[in-house]
């Protein structure tokens, strides 16, 4: 059997979703010599996370000193064995076919993402209004996105081969913006594609990292993409392909 690795970071408080999370996870239908596996890492070491997930030996849990979701995530990876990971925030929801879609394009393709409709707290839902078209990604094309601030995707829809995001160092430490960065690292060395069917609810809700004021405070904003840019252009000065 191969492996898809699922990539999730929580914390104590944001963990309220995580059986959703299972849920999505445990209904989707992969190719017949595919099986899935589920590392959540907390950020944090309270356990209590822990105590939402069932008894299913597919997930592998951690927990480790608080350093935010890039260091999180890393960790997962640590543990992770599957041929491709995926990631999956703690409180979004997979779509039927989410993960069929990222291993049949990952047979051709060294990584991917996906479209994604946002899921909003009264239930209604809409789908990502600046999507590009599906298939093939043009080199470069999200790294002149995000120098214009109109990225167009949802970078926690990234799926990659596990060997290139080891290769990348995972997810860089920063404060945020984190997926953005191995984006566009794994953008600089290897060829992707866009799916254009959506693979996850994204849930908007006044909770989430990115809906706090602190987290859009201007001079560490600026800072978080000029350092996943330098590292992007240091890349790509290197010609080091994957």
């Amino acid at each position: 059997m191969r492996t898809i690795s699922i990539i999730t970071a929580v914390h104590h408080g944001g963990h309220q979703f995580l059986g959703e999370a299972y849920e999505s996870l445990r209904e989707q239908k992969l190719p017949g010599d595919w099986e899935w596996e589920w590392c959540l890492q907390e950020d944090g070491t309270s356990g209590i996370p822990a105590l939402s997930l069932p008894d299913d030996p597919r997930i592998k849990w951690g927990t480790g000193l608080r350093a935010r979701t890039a260091v999180a995530r890393t960790h997962a990876l640590a543990r992770a064995t599957g041929d491709v990971i995926r990631t999956l925030d703690a409180d979004d929801v997979l779509l039927p076919g989410a993960l069929e879609r990222d291993i049949e394009t990952l047979g051709r393709v060294a990584w991917c993402v996906s479209a994604c409709v946002d899921l909003h707290e009264d239930g209604s839902t809409a789908p990502g209004p600046c999507d590009p078209p599906g298939g093939p990604v043009e080199p470069g094309r999200f790294y002149r996105e995000v120098t214009e601030d109109r990225l167009s995707v949802q970078a926690v829809t990234f799926a990659a081969h596990r060997r290139l995001a080891l290769a990348l160092g995972g997810w860089q430490a920063l404060s945020g913006a984190e997926t953005v960065a191995l984006l566009l690292a794994a953008e600089v060395v290897a060829p992707g594609e866009f799916i254009a069917e959506p693979s996850v609810l994204y849930r908007k809700h006044p909770h989430q990292t990115t809906a706090s004021d602190r987290y859009w405070e201007p001079g560490e904003a600026a800072t978080r993409i000029s350092a996943l840019l330098q590292r992007a252009d240091a890349l790509r000065e290197s010609n080091w392909t994957w």
